[in-house]
């Protein structure tokens, strides 16, 4: 294996690995949250966290295609589903 393809395979893995860690952070502040983020919470919780908003908008739809989470009606809160939401 190539030094290039060994460390495109070890960058691969940290992301993943960086991916799922934002993710879990995401869903604890949630369940903090009761469950639901708004988008104002977002826009102070979220960077805090160390998550940049596309990457939270791009866990937010991961989240929506397991099936964890959805919008609300109002279109601007995030609803943690079970088995996510534990509260």
């Amino acid at each position: 294996m190539t030094r290039l393809a060994m460390a495109l395979m070890f960058f691969c893995v940290c992301s993943a690995a960086q991916a799922d860690a934002q993710k879990d952070a995401l869903i604890q502040v949630m369940q903090a949250n009761g469950c639901m983020m708004t988008t104002a919470q977002a826009n102070v919780q979220v960077p805090q966290l160390g998550i940049d908003q596309p990457t939270a908008i791009r866990l937010s739809r991961e989240m929506m295609a397991e099936g964890i989470a959805a919008f609300a009606a109002d279109e601007e809160t995030l609803l943690l589903l079970p088995p996510a939401c534990k509260s």
